[in-house]
């Protein structure tokens, strides 16, 4: 429990204004460049793999689709892996700019030395990630775009991509955004179009506590977190599996599948907030949901 309440605290410090805030990021990005050029991409690997199995079992993307993903983060991973399976044109969005070439390049660099990865069929398009000298030219030799809008996807006119993605990133909209961005989702995905979207339900703080629950948050009111536990840099917005869901069905999505990682809640405390949801609500991890918007 130490680890996780100094984790809080240095986080809501960080939180309390915008130099502070600014100056997490530029630590966040020197730091976590220098840890993502070591890491190894074995997560990354298990949660692509997945993706584009799912894209393959619903044939949700063809030749010349314009995609869209939403919160592409550091080094593009999912973006780039995708490129390799399919000749697309992909626009990267996020809310501000953290990305990292070196990290990237270290990244890819792993992906043909894994075992449990056989990408020489793709070998041309890993020689252009190998070379690129800058994301400029990386972006216009896989045919990506990039962009930095704080304002989401209101910029985005109707039916504007034929499939929208995020991994790791509805999590972090407020709850209060969110009704709003899933009815742009669906908006601007053409009709019959599909979205995929993994999403982290799990408590973050624990990642830098392992002794505690990866549903930890449970156990507290929606005041007491405010107080002591949300932050605004590494802000997470505690829905849970059924709450996505009624808000994705709510907007008109038709859900094709869902797949969840449960975790052990049997020695956790739930609040009496979560009284009403399932115990596979309350023990849903990591939530990966497949929707498709009606063709008419």
């Amino acid at each position: 429990m130490f680890k996780y309440g100094i984790a809080a605290l240095a986080l809501k410090i960080f939180s309390l204004n915008n130099p502070l805030r600014m100056a997490y990021r530029k630590i966040g990005n020197v730091v976590g460049e220098k840890t993502r050029k070591k890491a190894n991409i074995d997560t990354y690997l298990q949660r692509s793999n997945l993706f584009i199995s799912l894209c393959k079992k619903y044939d949700a993307i063809q030749e010349d689709d314009k995609l869209l993903e939403i919160g592409t983060g550091w080094i593009h991973w999912y973006a780039i892996y995708l490129s390799l399976f399919y000749n697309v044109k992909i626009t990267m969005m996020d809310v501000w700019d953290n990305r990292q070439f070196g990290a990237l390049k270290a990244a890819f660099s792993k992906l043909g030395e894994a075992s449990h990865c056989t990408i020489e069929e793709h070998s041309r398009k890993m020689s252009l990630v190998a070379n690129a000298e800058n994301f400029d030219v990386l972006y216009r030799d896989l045919n990506l775009d990039y962009i930095i809008d704080e304002s989401s996807l209101g910029r985005f006119p109707n039916h504007s991509f034929d499939f929208i993605f995020s991994f790791h990133v509805l999590e972090h909209v407020p709850r209060e955004r969110t009704s709003e961005l899933v009815s742009n989702i669906f908006r601007i995905l053409k009709p019959g179009g599909f979205s995929i979207h993994q999403i982290g339900i799990d408590d973050h703080l624990s990642h830098y506590d392992k002794s505690m629950s990866a549903m930890n948050y449970l156990r507290y009111s929606d005041m007491i977190w405010k107080i002591f536990f949300e932050n605004e840099v590494q802000y997470f917005n505690r829905l849970l599996m059924a709450d996505w869901l009624e808000i994705f069905d709510q907007k008109g999505f038709l859900l094709q599948e869902k797949l969840c990682e449960f975790t052990d809640i049997s020695s956790l405390r739930i609040h009496s907030k979560y009284i009403d949801y399932s115990k596979d609500d309350l023990s849903c991890s990591n939530l990966t949901i497949v929707h498709k918007k009606p063709s008419n």
